[in-house]
């Protein structure tokens, strides 16, 4: 398989496109009219500027017009076809060559598997978590125009609405409990956030359960500073208390000095 880098990207910095060699083995005979060259995007680190949407979508429309698009779906060893190994492997060469090198982490589980390395970079750019719907949803609600480029404005909007629209489904729609959490982690102080960013790295978490988890930490901070300020005052040192009088014993007053007249003799 012959691949190289579009030239016209080369002189820019790092390269935005790829041109690969489709040919496999389903692929072969003198029949075949299926596309061969492609000239497909590489794939962008994880984060908010990726174009994981677009790149899913045009590869998954080029392997599908070159008969390839099956082997990324996971099936029974039972049930594949004879061309199968062959496919799976030309997809997993051209999956590698298309995605930035930052990307080639998530494939290494799967360095044989084209369904695994499909997947797992859905995992990696799809952000399913609580924490990742709510991300979208401030990106939206907070945004505010700088400036006076309306456009620019609007088409960033609309980059942030599709990404969090790309994370709904008819089994995970949004409900107002993603709403009231990215209310919620918008209006607390940054040192909060630790408290629930467990919660936030999991699915389908409920906001009553950040509401549970941040009151948890306010009762937690009273309690541990009472503890911090009761251990300053017992550690304090208490002042030096007044030394006793050794001139008399418990009880009695100590005599005054004799005076003059007391020296006297009587008359």
């Amino acid at each position: 398989m012959s691949n190289n880098i579009d030239d016209e990207n080369t002189s820019k910095g790092t390269p935005t496109h790829f041109t690969v060699n489709l040919g496999s083995a389903s692929m072969s005979g003198p029949n075949n009219s299926t596309v061969s060259i492609a000239r497909l995007p590489i794939l962008k680190p994880v984060g908010s500027d990726s174009n994981y949407l677009d790149w899913q979508m045009v590869v998954h429309q080029v392997l599908k017009k070159a008969k390839l698009k099956y082997v990324l779906t996971s099936m029974d060893s039972k049930l594949r076809p004879a061309t199968w190994e062959d496919d799976n492997e030309t997809v997993c060469t051209i999956i590698m060559q298309i995605v930035d090198p930052s990307n080639l982490r998530y494939l290494r589980e799967h360095p044989d598997d084209a369904a695994g390395m499909w997947n797992a970079l859905s995992r990696a750019h799809q952000d399913c978590s609580t924490g990742g719907r709510v991300y979208w949803i401030r990106k939206l609600v907070n945004a505010r125009m700088e400036g006076e480029d309306i456009n620019s404005h609007i088409e960033s909007l609309a980059k942030s609405h599709e990404r969090l629209n790309s994370l709904v489904t008819p089994e995970k729609p949004l409900t107002p409990d993603d709403v009231h959490i990215a209310a919620l982690t918008s209006s607390i102080p940054p040192d909060w956030i630790h408290c629930i960013s467990a919660l936030m790295n999991q699915e389908g978490v409920k906001a009553e359960t950040i509401v549970s988890c941040l009151k948890n930490e306010a009762i937690s901070s009273r309690v541990s500073r009472r503890h911090h300020f009761g251990l300053i005052h017992q550690n304090e040192t208490p002042p030096n208390p007044k030394p006793p009088n050794h001139h008399s014993r418990p009880g009695q007053y100590s005599k005054a000095a004799p005076t003059e007249n007391d020296k006297k003799p009587y008359a």
